[in-house]
């Protein structure tokens, strides 16, 4: 049993592949991954269905890898749903949330190839648009 885990993990790995990278960090942020919750620091990967949480006095910057950035405040709560941008096959579907906290975003490639293909969500709160960049708090 305990075999087949890892070979489930491994493959996991092998075709997981990271949709952004932690640039900094202040503080104690976590994500939570496959029911498990991981301490971030500076250059940890991201993936798809990534939870990002930031705990109190914290908060974190993050670059995707077509080089959008966001960075988040204390006790945030923010998830990767998808993000897929690959400008060579016309690929673009970015859909992400902002579940609770203080962002501020700036689009990448795709802001400038696709911008129809971003979804950011919010429950509620105040959004203030500048082209391809805002700041939310929820």
């Amino acid at each position: 049993m305990q075999k087949i885990v890892i070979i489930l993990l491994l493959t996991y790995a092998l075709i997981a592949k990271d949709v952004a990278r932690v640039k900094s960090i202040k503080g104690e942020v976590v994500v939570k991954r496959d029911k498990k919750i991981v301490t971030l620091k500076i250059g940890s990967k991201l993936y798809e269905s990534d939870l990002i949480m930031s705990k109190k006095n914290s908060s974190i910057g993050i670059m995707f890898n077509d080089g959008s950035r966001i960075s988040l405040g204390a006790k945030s709560i923010f998830s990767i749903k998808k993000f897929i941008v690959n400008p060579v096959k016309k690929e673009f579907d970015v859909d992400i949330s902002l579940i609770k906290g203080k962002a501020s975003f700036s689009s990448g490639d795709v802001g400038k190839l696709a911008p129809e293909s971003v979804k950011f969500h919010i429950p509620e709160g105040i959004i203030g648009i500048r082209g391809t960049k805002f700041m939310v708090e929820v």
